[in-house]
């Protein structure tokens, strides 16, 4: 396979695949579903009379940052944020996702003041809060029309799948080895910074090429490192095997040749990005991937043979 044609899988890959596209699919549908932009716009009233409450002294300080934002797209990011919630989520994880899209200046507030807008932003009937009994969790779980295609997106833009094109090149620390989109080299959200960054030894390892061990996969089951202990954990555990023998299949489709991309967290360290297939996941993870260009070790001192 040419590089020209592994450049184009990849770039198809990328628009299936990565959330910083879906939003956009998202944003494009609910925009043109008349009855959905009638929900937007009562969402959109229902936070500005919400916001002119008068609360504890705690509360008005918080809400004062919303006042500052742009009420229709605040709306948006949150139906944009259920949309994923084909099936219940959990309130706590999804509002919990939702605050790192508002810029305020403290974490702890940012996630109780978009509990409270997600509570508010209910009544438009964009979405359901549920509980299945007095002791359960809040779920969350979407009612926003979308079609099967964008709905299978979804579903699987969890994670990227490795490269199967070689990574560009990084120049700055807001860059990426991906085709389609750029983002922050420093792991964790308020962390990035345009400082010094080892660009050179990211560049180094995003083009070492590696393969899978077929032989490997096919023989051998890869099973959970924690207790499958409830309903919930092993459904999540036979939907996560089934997406990774996806990825398997994938890769091997093109010639079993890919690349991972790192990144650097806040300390320096180098970790690679992936998920289904990564070389710091589960020993099952790392034993299923090798260099795709293989030599033999040699000069070996004898004192580390056999270790």
């Amino acid at each position: 396979m040419d590089e020209i044609t592994r450049i184009e899988i990849q770039e198809g890959i990328e628009r299936a695949y990565n959330r910083k596209h879906i939003d956009g699919y998202i944003k494009e549908e609910i925009l043109a579903n008349p009855a959905m932009v009638k929900k937007l716009n009562h969402g959109v009233k229902l936070l500005a009379d919400w916001l002119e409450g008068d609360y504890y002294a705690q509360k008005n300080k918080r809400l004062e940052q919303v006042k500052q934002l742009d009420l229709e797209k605040v709306v948006m990011d949150v139906f944009i944020g259920v949309a994923y919630c084909q099936t219940e989520e959990l309130f706590t994880s999804v509002t919990a996702k939702m605050a790192g899209r508002m810029q305020f200046n403290d974490k702890r507030d940012a996630i109780f003041t978009v509990a409270e807008i997600v509570s508010v932003l209910c009544l438009t009937d964009a979405f359901d809060i549920v509980k299945a009994d007095r002791s359960a969790s809040l779920m969350v779980v979407s009612n926003i029309p979308l079609s099967k295609q964008l709905v299978e997106f979804i579903k699987n833009s969890q994670y990227l799948p490795p490269m199967v094109c070689q990574p560009k090149e990084l120049h700055s620390n807001y860059d990426s080895g991906y085709l389609t989109h750029k983002d922050s080299l420093v792991l964790g959200r308020g962390n990035h910074h345009d400082g010094e960054l080892c660009l050179d030894v990211l560049n180094l390892l995003n083009k070492v090429e590696l393969k899978l061990a077929t032989d490997f996969i096919s023989a051998y089951e890869e099973h959970p490192t924690f207790e499958l202990d409830t309903q919930d954990k092993l459904d999540q555990w036979n939907a996560f095997k089934l997406q990774s023998m996806k990825f398997y299949k994938l890769l091997a489709r093109c010639d079993n040749r890919f690349y991972l991309t790192h990144r650097v967290d806040k300390r320096g360290r180098i970790y690679s990005c992936g998920y289904h297939i990564s070389t710091q996941g589960t020993a099952y993870k790392k034993a299923a991937i090798e260099f795709a260009k293989e030599e033999i070790v040699e000069g070996v001192p004898d004192a580390c043979r056999g270790a």
